[in-house]
């Protein structure tokens, strides 16, 4: 049983109030990005400002879901603080939390390509925004079995 003054609810309710804001807002840079032509991106600053926005984005809702994940087995009980990720992953299934392997390494694949330079080569960078948007669903029954 916990407390709603615990340390850890509080730790918790924090790192699920900021995974939900990057979520959110990496959704509505995604609905922005539906007014652009793509094909422009070196030209147009205010495009470059979005894709900059979801890079950015989609770093910080992965790493902060790894944090928020961590969280939440500890308020189970379960002693993660030491684990390397690939043991809280395997810990969250079974714990029927909608994350596996590989799930969670396609994202961190994800993460590290959007962190290199890439902006002269406009097919890897629509390829890197679909596997993004499509990973947003997941991300999403994520949050939703967290809350």
């Amino acid at each position: 049983m916990f407390y709603l003054n615990d340390k850890n609810y509080l730790r918790y309710q924090k790192l699920y109030d900021e995974v939900k804001k990057h979520y959110l807002v990496l959704n509505k840079a995604f609905d922005s990005l539906s007014h652009y032509d793509m094909k422009n991106y070196e030209e147009d600053l205010e495009l470059l400002r979005i894709l900059d926005q979801i890079a950015y984005r989609f770093s910080k809702l992965q790493d902060s879901t790894g944090k928020l994940l961590r969280a939440y087995l500890t308020l189970k009980g379960e002693n993660v603080e030491n684990l390397p990720i690939i043991d809280v992953i395997n810990l969250a299934e079974k714990f029927n939390l909608p994350v596996d392997k590989k799930f969670w390494f396609e994202m961190r694949e994800i993460r590290n390509l959007i962190t290199h330079e890439y902006e002269e080569d406009y097919g890897k960078i629509i390829n890197t925004l679909e596997l993004i948007k499509n990973s947003l669903q997941r991300f999403k029954e994520i949050i939703e079995a967290l809350r």
